[in-house]
């Protein structure tokens, strides 16, 4: 898991190196090595319903590049450059296109991976980030380019779309807002970076009153939509030890947000849930996630970062339930279909459990690569994007 780990983690120094040095941590750890899986007695099962090839990746990484649908249509991207729209009953295509078309000359989508934050949907548009440190607009009944932006950096996530606003997360710790029209910039609000952090950053939540961002510093901050003010910041954890290491608290993860409240879980951190009328605190569990949340039947679930997967009371934070049963098997992150939650893994199983109890009610070998995308649902409907580039659909019943 520690290896896995590492694989994230950048210097926020001189233009982001990777780290890369540390590849032997845990080898002859027992602690550190994945669970291996019990039989379970099923009660669900998962029918293929279709699968097909996005693209590829040279890094071997897509868990930035979530699948989304709209109606009857889903839209996936790989890092290779390439974005597809299938309809979601059979898997027909309905439009490809590769955007390294618009960087001749550079090497990417061949020799590097291009695409890095998407998929973003929303006001008929397709948004997607780039290594080249750009947002692009695509229509979504064509594929055709509407605007493409700079940005200060790459975008690990997917920009997000709400009314005429399209918002950015970029690794050096900007959010920064564009027209959505034309994809002109409207502010940019700038946080602090510590010297270490995960390779990743956080998924933006828009609605019609805030920006909601959280940070490789542990922060969070609620912005005002139109200006980019923060009228709300808080650290959701205290860093400890004696190394950058040690005190690397960091939030990548998806957040939740329920009504008028908030969720939001860090790595060597805190769960902690946000009241937006009062701007408060309500309560907090100490917990480490790289993933992030999910949520249903009045409950906020958690994948820690060592996979034990918790169930807790949306409103108390009281525990509902606990699972050991995928430790160190680097789980992605929760999602509720029906009345179940869904969870990917390394070895590429998606494990089906009863939000009810926790459960396991369904498991299913969907790619030998791996799923480290979150599934999506539609109902019983779901799709996963596998590490080697295809997706495919499954129906549980």
């Amino acid at each position: 898991m520690l290896r896995l780990l590492f694989c994230f983690l950048v210097f926020q120094i001189a233009g982001c190196a990777w780290l890369t040095n540390i590849t032997n941590l845990g080898d002859n750890n027992e602690s550190l090595k994945p669970r291996q899986l019990e039989p379970l007695k099923k009660e669900v099962e998962l029918d293929r319903l279709w699968k097909t090839k996005i693209g590829k990746s040279k890094s071997g990484r897509m868990s930035m590049l979530v699948p989304q649908f709209s109606s009857s249509s889903i839209y996936a991207a790989s890092p290779d450059g390439t974005v597809k729209a299938l309809k979601t009953s059979n898997g027909r295509e309905l439009w490809t296109v590769n955007v390294s078309k618009f960087y001749r000359g550079a090497d990417y989508g061949k020799n590097v991976d291009l695409l890095t934050g998407g998929v973003g949907l929303g006001e008929g548009l397709l948004i997607i980030g780039t290594v080249a440190g750009e947002i692009l607009a695509l229509n979504q009944e064509d594929g055709v380019l509407v605007w493409r932006a700079k940005a200060s950096s790459e975008v690990l996530s997917p920009p997000q779309v709400k009314d005429d606003l399209v918002v950015a997360h970029t690794i050096d710790g900007k959010i920064t807002a564009y027209n959505a029209i034309n994809g002109e910039r409207r502010w940019t609000y700038s946080t602090t970076l510590p010297p270490l952090s995960l390779r990743g950053t956080a998924t933006p939540l828009v609605t019609s009153q805030y920006v909601i961002a959280a940070f490789a510093n542990g922060r969070i901050a609620i912005l005002d939509r139109e200006s980019g003010l923060p009228g709300f910041e808080q650290m959701i954890g205290i860093s400890k030890g004696r190394n950058d290491l040690d005190r690397l608290v960091d939030i990548d993860g998806a957040m939740v947000l329920l009504g008028q409240r908030l969720y939001v879980v860090g790595y060597q951190s805190r769960l902690i849930a946000v009241n937006l009328n009062t701007l408060s605190v309500e309560w907090f569990n100490e917990l480490s996630s790289v993933v992030g949340l999910g949520e249903g039947f009045g409950n906020i679930y958690a994948g820690h970062a060592d996979g034990v997967i918790d169930a807790y009371d949306a409103l108390t934070g009281k525990i509902v339930w606990e699972v050991d049963a995928l430790t160190n098997r680097a789980i992605s992150a929760p999602v509720t279909s029906s009345s179940y939650l869904l969870v990917g893994d390394f070895q590429g199983y998606l494990h089906v459990i009863a939000q009810s109890d926790g459960r396991f009610v369904g498991r299913k070998k969907i790619d030998n690569s791996g799923l480290s995308v979150a599934p999506i649902s539609d109902g019983n409907r779901i799709y996963l994007l596998a590490n080697n580039g295809f997706l495919s659909a499954y129906e549980i019943f």
